[in-house]
C-alpha cells in the first residue's frame, strides 16, 4: 500500500473522530434552535416553525449518518455487505437532507409572504397552512427520489449506483435539488422580503398630530422595523452564503463520479483512494458540518440571541432555586 493511500486513510479516520464531536455539538445546538423557535411567543410565526422543523431534520440526519460513518472508519462498511442497508442508507440520508433544505427555503418564502402588501399572500402564512406544509414536505420527499434505492446496489464490494445512466441522472438531479433550486429560491425570496421590509419602513412616518405620544409611537415603530429589516436580512443572507459554501462541492463531485463511471476504464489504487476521500469530504464531512452550523448562523441575529438567553433563564432558574 502506497504512502498516499495510507495517509488518506489516516486522515479520514481522524475526520471521522471529528464527526463524533460534530454529532454532539450539532445535536445540542439544533436542540437549542428548537427550544428558541418553539417558545410560545414564536411558534405561531411561520419562519420560526420552518426553522424549528429544519433543526429537527438536522438532528435526525446527524444521528443517522455520523454513527454508522464512525463505525465504518474502523470496521468494514455495513453498506458494502448488506444489500438492503446499501439501498436505504443513501436514500434516507438524501431525503433527510433535502427535507432540511426545503424547510429553510420555505422559511425564506414565509418571510416574504409575511411582509407582503397583498392580503391574499399574507394569508398563506396561517398556522393551519404552515402545519400542513410541514407534514406534507417529508411525505413528498420520500416519494420523489425513489430512483435511489432502485438503482443502488453492491458492485465489486462497494455500494453505489453501478450503471452510468442512473449515476448521470442522479448527478443532474442532485445539482438541481441541492444547488440550483434551493439557492435560487432562497436568494429570490430573501431579496423580495428585504424590499418589502424597506417599503414598510419608508411608509412609517410620524404624522403631525395633536398627540405627542402618538408621534413618538410612530417613530418607535419605524425604528423597530428598521432593526427587524437589518436582522432578518443579515440572517437570511448569511444562511444562503453558508449553504452554498458547504453544499456546492457535493453536486460537483456527483457529476464527476457519474462521468468517470460512464467513461469506465481501470483506476489505479491511488486514484480510487483520492476519489473515495473526496467523496467522504464532500458528502460526509461538509454536509454534516452544515447541518450542525445553523445555530451559529442564527446567532448573527440579535433577536435570536435575546430569545436564547431567555431559554437559558427558564432552564436554569429551577437550579438556582434549589441551590441552598
Amino acid at each position: 500500500m502506497s504512502t498516499l493511500i495510507t495517509t488518506l486513510d489516516l486522515i479520514q479516520k481522524y475526520l471521522s473522530d471529528v464527526l463524533g464531536v460534530l454529532l454532539v455539538v450539532g445535536v445540542v445546538r439544533n436542540i437549542l434552535n428548537c427550544s428558541v423557535f418553539l417558545q410560545k411567543r414564536l411558534r405561531s410565526n411561520p419562519c420560526s416553525a420552518f426553522f424549528a422543523a429544519a433543526s429537527m431534520a438536522n438532528i435526525t440526519v446527524l444521528i443517522y449518518y455520523i454513527i454508522p460513518t464512525m463505525y465504518s472508519a474502523y470496521n468494514p462498511a455495513l453498506e458494502n455487505t448488506n444489500l438492503i442497508y446499501c439501498k436505504l442508507r443513501l436514500y434516507i440520508r438524501h431525503v433527510l437532507l433535502v427535507i432540511s433544505r426545503t424547510y429553510l427555503t420555505l422559511a425564506c418564502i414565509s418571510c416574504y409572504t409575511q411582509s407582503s402588501r397583498n392580503a391574499r399572500i399574507r394569508n398563506l402564512c396561517q398556522p393551519k397552512i404552515v402545519l400542513r406544509v410541514v407534514i406534507i414536505v417529508p411525505i413528498l420527499w420520500f416519494i420523489i427520489p425513489f430512483h435511489i434505492p432502485m438503482f443502488t446496489s453492491i458492485h465489486n464490494r462497494k455500494c453505489l449506483m453501478w450503471t452510468g445512466a442512473a449515476a448521470l441522472y442522479h448527478s443532474i438531479y442532485i445539482c438541481f435539488v441541492a444547488a440550483i433550486l434551493p439557492t435560487s429560491l432562497m436568494t429570490i425570496f430573501s431579496l423580495l422580503a428585504y424590499n418589502n421590509l424597506r417599503y414598510m419602513v419608508r411608509n412609517v412616518r410620524p404624522q403631525a398630530t395633536s398627540s405627542q405620544q402618538e408621534s413618538q409611537n410612530q417613530t418607535t415603530e419605524k425604528l423597530r422595523l428598521q432593526k427587524r429589516d437589518r436582522q432578518l436580512s443579515k440572517m437570511l443572507f448569511v444562511q444562503i452564503i453558508v449553504y452554498m459554501i458547504f453544499t456546492i462541492a457535493y453536486p460537483i463531485e456527483a457529476v464527476y463520479g457519474a462521468i468517470t463511471l460512464i467513461i469506465g476504464g481501470t483506476k489505479s489504487e491511488e486514484r480510487s483512494a483520492i476519489e473515495n476521500f473526496t467523496l467522504f469530504i464532500t458528502s460526509g464531512f461538509l454536509l454534516n458540518f452544515y447541518s450542525a452550523a445553523s445555530f451559529f448562523i442564527f446567532l448573527t441575529s440579535k433577536a435570536f440571541r435575546r430569545e436564547l438567553r431567555q431559554v437559558f433563564v427558564i432552564v436554569l432558574s429551577p437550579c438556582v432555586l434549589i441551590t441552598p
